[in-house]
């Protein structure tokens, strides 16, 4: 029997130890300040005081007293609850409507398609602006209601034309068939377009979700009920309270409490963590979805 032939063991060369050094520093550099928060957010006065660890790749002292005033508050509770439903409901909202009129746009017998594209065009570079924008709100009777954080960003132009161009790509023959098989739009749509869309409607969704996931202005500024604000807002002002408290010294017993930065950084980590959960699972389709604009007509 003739041996296998044994895989020559890849030479490396200086370059590449190069490239994977700055590669290393690199993924250093993203992980140490989520690390160093992280640390932060579990030490106490006390331990920074005298703490010689300036690198904090441990805590200083040990309390998990910040996670527990942010979670035992109601108002974040509730915060959690709005900032869930505006990133559910409005990331599927904004993906359904933006694709159908993708969908629409990349037909090239659409009668009147580049009066759309330029109305969605003219939108996408000119704003109202804040204060007409509050009024109209006001007008409407939707401040202080939750459907605003849903319906204020709806429609993004930039993705709409991502998904238009990806649609574009789509062989035409494929929606023949379907024709021919007494397909409606509709059904092609639903049955054709999309199952084939998936890649590029969930890299859509992921930049959808995480604007919605990090959006607080629209919250703070529209907003007047407590409980209504996103999880954001309801930290900061968590964050401003516990923070003045310890300054004023109406605390006693400061060595085990946290300090105001580990306040700070234990509320960076509570609205951080869900999205380094979420991205692994949906990187290839982000990584995928940096192209899709790129894609010619």
């Amino acid at each position: 029997m003739q041996r296998k032939s044994k895989k020559k063991k890849k030479k490396y060369t200086f370059a590449d130890y190069v490239i994977g050094f700055l590669l290393l520093c690199f993924a250093i550099s993203i992980i140490y300040p989520v690390w160093y928060l992280f640390m932060l957010s579990l030490s106490t006065y006390g331990g920074i005081s005298s703490s010689d660890n300036p690198f904090m790749l441990t805590p200083a002292g040990f309390t998990l007293t910040a996670y527990k005033n942010i979670f035992s508050s109601p108002y974040i509770q509730s915060g959690y609850l709005i900032t869930i439903f505006r990133t559910v409901v409005g990331t599927s909202a904004s993906i359904f409507f933006m694709a159908l009129a993708a969908y629409a746009l990349s037909k090239s017998n659409l009668p009147g398609r580049k009066g759309f594209t330029m109305f969605f065009m003219v939108n996408m570079f000119i704003q109202g602006g804040l204060i007409p924008t509050y009024l109209m709100i006001k007008e409407l009777g939707l401040l202080d209601n939750i459907w605003l954080l849903v319906l204020l960003p709806l429609f993004n132009t930039y993705y709409m034309i991502i998904l238009r161009s990806f649609f574009s790509t789509i062989p035409k023959s494929l929606e023949e068939a379907a024709r021919i098989d007494g397909a409606s739009e509709v059904q092609i749509f639903g049955k054709v377009i999309v199952p084939l869309s998936i890649p590029s409607l969930i890299a859509v969704g992921t930049w959808v979700f995480f604007t919605h996931w990090n959006s607080w202005f629209d919250s703070q500024l529209y907003f007047t009920t407590m409980k209504k604000q996103v999880v954001l807002v309801q930290i900061r002002r968590l964050v401003i309270e516990q923070s003045n408290l310890l300054l004023t010294g109406m605390t006693t017993g400061k060595a085990n409490l946290p300090t105001e930065n580990s306040i700070q950084a234990a509320g960076i980590m509570v609205t951080v963590l869900p999205v380094l959960i979420i991205y692994p699972f949906v990187k290839r389709f982000f990584v995928e979805g940096m192209t899709l604009g790129a894609v010619k007509e």
